[in-house]
């Protein structure tokens, strides 16, 4: 996978999928298995050391914990992929239903969701979300409302106050908003523009859904910014069973945890 090839993202995905396999190992032979040149993957170790992923020692590098950072949306969207999948197919069989208006938050996750919705009719999304955009762009049973906002470069969503005061003119009746982490508590997240907006449309929305793929879930490290506590969603969609002291907690506050094979 030579650096001039593909794009950093990709690069960057590789190395730490690399990573997560030899959690410490030495750069030449991080090199060697990634297919990179010397002086690409010194670019590419100080982006992810710079970004808090990984700490260079004596010609090794070691994954550190993955708290307090958010990446660049086009890094997100590769991640984790098939998880997200299974979490929009769960959204699109048991959640959403026919004439609803939701609001969709900016998250990777959901921007794979229109894929899952031909088959629902009349469905109203108001979103920021670009990506989720540009898939719904040709389907006839979306109405589809970009709000306003600004561009930030590499987010793939729309942010800021004028994006805050398109989600207040809506009441729709649901609000799907994805998180950094979360454990018994809440929910967290490590950006504050992405979190404001995640949490205008949980005020705004009569009901409220989390999506959160299994890596998502951490007894501690979790990052730095509370979108809420439990239970302020009703419904936590995930790809995978959580542990059972997880379920057995959210079933005492009235939060239901739907994965596949939950009834």
């Amino acid at each position: 996978m030579e650096g001039n090839m593909v794009s950093r993202d990709d690069r960057v995905l590789h190395i730490l999928k690399i990573l997560n396999k030899h959690p410490r190992i030495s750069v030449k032979r991080l090199i060697e298995l990634a297919g990179e040149s010397v002086s690409t993957m010194r670019r590419d170790l100080i982006v992810l050391e710079q970004s808090g992923k990984v700490k260079r020692t004596f010609g090794m590098v070691s994954l550190l914990e993955n708290t307090n950072i958010e990446f660049a949306s086009p890094f997100r969207y590769r991640t984790h992929v098939e998880e997200k999948k299974v979490i929009c197919r769960l959204l699109a069989r048991r959640v959403i239903k026919d004439n609803q208006a939701l609001f969709i938050d900016p998250s990777t996750t959901t921007a794979y969701l229109p894929n899952y919705l031909s088959e629902r009719q009349n469905v109203k999304v108001i979103t920021d979300n670009l990506q989720f955009a540009i898939a719904a762009n040709q389907m006839t049973n979306l109405n589809l409302f970009l709000t306003g906002g600004s561009l930030r470069p590499n987010s793939n969503s729309l942010l800021g106050n004028h994006t805050i005061q398109d989600i207040a003119m809506f009441r729709p009746q649901l609000a799907i908003v994805s998180c950094s982490t979360l454990d018994n508590t809440g929910a967290y997240i490590a950006d504050m523009d992405q979190a404001d907006v995640k949490i205008a449309m949980m005020k705004s929305a009569r009901e409220s859904i989390l999506v959160a793929d299994h890596t998502k879930f951490q007894s501690v490290n979790s990052d730095y910014i509370r979108l809420a506590s439990f239970p302020a969603w009703s419904k936590i969609v995930t790809d995978r069973a959580p542990k059972d002291q997880f379920l057995k907690h959210m079933a005492v506050l009235g939060v239901k945890v739907i994965y596949p094979g939950s009834k």
